[in-house]
């Protein structure tokens, strides 16, 4: 089951943190499913993740996360020459729903193909809770911009889950608090940068409409999409989730305030002002009109007389 949980509610748990040397054709790691969260950070080389219907490449000083249950591959780029810190982990650690470590790949240990493709599936695993943090959206991937001192928190990491000093767990989990508190940061800085882009596609097309309703009766959202690199699908989301609305109900709006204003000027027939608007069904514009004001565009000429 899927939970989620909130910054301050987040409660770290590490389960194996490890450090590999991946040499093309030599090391890889055959299809897999995961029952954690895996966090990876490229030192050096690339990384190539593979899902059943996407690929991912992870470069240096990127950091990628996997979540759980996705099944996965992961290779190394070729004519690279890769190192990689992994780490385990959940958000919120739930000891009814521990496992140990040994059911993932040891560390530095190669596979060649021909022997091994697929690693078979816990599937007790399977039923365990999930958590994740309902306040952050992590991107695709993130580049670490202080990257030699997050490398520096990961080699402290790595040392720690190795050692079996006395506090060593302690010294862990604040070590990740800060890793991830960097990682939070770069991701709401992206995501910040990701909806200036949206907020600028989205007023770009009302500049385009608003301004003048009557010259863009018939605006191609096809093309305002295509213009701006999106699908058509992907602008009605972003349209929707910064406006509130479709872009047609939005459209719908705007021209039925700019039938009020034509009617008010005792100007022009209903007939006129749909026709205007780009409407030929003078009786489905009336419809429109008294659906969003509450009358009929006669009875608002009569109310305005």
């Amino acid at each position: 089951m899927k939970r989620t949980v909130n910054f301050n509610e987040m409660n770290l748990y590490i389960r194996y943190v490890q450090r590999v040397e991946g040499i093309p054709g030599v090391y890889y790691l055959p299809w897999r499913i995961i029952y954690d969260n895996f966090l990876i950070f490229v030192e050096e080389g690339s990384i190539v993740l593979k899902y059943e219907n996407q690929k991912i490449e992870i470069n240096e000083n990127e950091i990628y996360i996997i979540p759980p249950f996705l099944k996965n591959k992961l290779e190394i780029k070729e004519n690279t020459h890769c190192w990689y810190y992994g780490v385990h982990f959940d958000f919120f650690y739930d000891d009814s729903e521990e496992f140990n470590e040994d059911v993932y790949i040891p560390e530095n240990k190669g596979y060649v193909k021909e022997n091994l493709t697929e690693i078979p599936i816990e599937e007790d695993l399977l039923d365990r809770d999930i958590y994740s943090l309902d306040e952050v959206h992590f991107p695709e991937k993130i580049f670490i911009k202080n990257h030699v001192h997050f490398r520096e928190l990961f080699q402290k990491l790595l040392k720690e889950f190795s050692s079996e000093s006395f506090g060593h767990e302690i010294i862990m989990k604040s070590t990740f608090y800060e890793m991830m508190y960097m990682i939070i940061r770069e991701a709401r800085d992206i995501t910040r940068e990701e909806d200036i882009d949206r907020y600028e596609v989205v007023y770009r097309y009302l500049q385009n409409f608003v301004e003048n309703p009557l010259q863009n009766n018939n605006i191609d959202i096809a093309q305002i999409a295509l213009e701006n690199g999106m699908s058509q699908k992907k602008f009605r989301s972003v349209f929707k989730s910064i406006m509130k609305k479709t872009p047609k109900e939005y459209i719908i709006g705007c021209k039925i305030e700019k039938a009020k204003e034509l009617l008010q000027t005792g100007r022009y027939q209903v007939s006129e002002v749909a026709y205007m608007l780009g409407y030929d069904d003078v009786f489905y514009s009336s419809k429109l009109f008294k659906r969003k004001t509450g009358t009929s565009p006669k009875n608002y000429i009569g109310k305005r007389g």
